[in-house]
Order: structure tokens, then sequence, then C-alpha cells
């Protein structure tokens, strides 16, 4: 998968205090995967996909960016977690909580391997509801 972030060098994090979850704010698509989201990142002025890991409708998880560089997801908290992004957050334009039981149950695996990476984070989940 050709993503901008494997082209262009992105910083290393260099601590992990958070694993951030958060929602595409798009719609919840089949069709939606990590290279629309690269490119939409990229049209917001970002370089390429801001997520480490996406979650897609069918609770499949895709790579983003390398899982040691800095993200670009919550201004906040780029340089100090890593990143879960799940596909959906919208109905007709309205902010609202789309994640289905495929997304949840991906989630809840991936946040598993991430605290055993990253034991002392604290995991911050900002679904839209």
């Amino acid at each position: 998968m050709n993503l901008r972030s494997n082209l262009f060098k992105t910083l290393p994090r260099e601590r992990t205090d958070y694993i951030a979850v958060r929602d595409t704010i798009t719609e919840a698509k089949e069709d939606i995967d990590a290279v629309k989201i690269d490119a939409l990142h990229c049209r917001q002025g970002r370089l390429g996909i801001g997520y480490h890991f996406l979650i897609l409708t069918n609770g499949n998880i895709t790579l983003g960016r390398h899982i040691e560089t800095v993200g670009s997801h919550s201004k906040r908290m780029d340089d100090i977690s890593v990143a879960i992004g799940i596909v959906g957050g919208l109905v007709d334009k309205v902010r609202t909580d789309t994640r289905n039981l495929q997304q949840i149950d991906a989630l809840e695996d991936l946040k598993l391997v991430l605290q055993e990476r990253y034991p002392n984070a604290e995991v911050h989940d900002r679904p839209q509801s």
C-alpha cells in the first residue's frame, strides 16, 4: 500500500503516554481505507495518514504511520501517543458513534497488544456521540 508517510521520513516519538483512539470523522463506509484517509489527511495539510493503525468497517486492522513515529491525529497528543483511527463517526454530516461490533472487537484486541508494548500508556478514547 502506497502511503505518503512511507515515502517521507516522519519524526521518531520520544515517549508514549497515551493510546489515542479516534474516529476518522467520515461516513462509516466499506470503501474507506488507509489510502483514502492518507489522501484526506494530506488535503488537510498533514504529511499523509496521521494514525498508526486504522480499523476498517469490517474490523480489519491496517497499518498507517510507522508505530515508533509521531502521529498527526490530536494536536496536543501527536508526539506522546500511538493512534488508532476507526473508520466512521459521521452520519449525514453529524458526528455520531458509528462503531460496529467488528470494529469494537478489533479495537479491544489492538488495545491489548498496544498496552502490552506500552504498559504505562493510558487509553484515551474519544468516540463521537
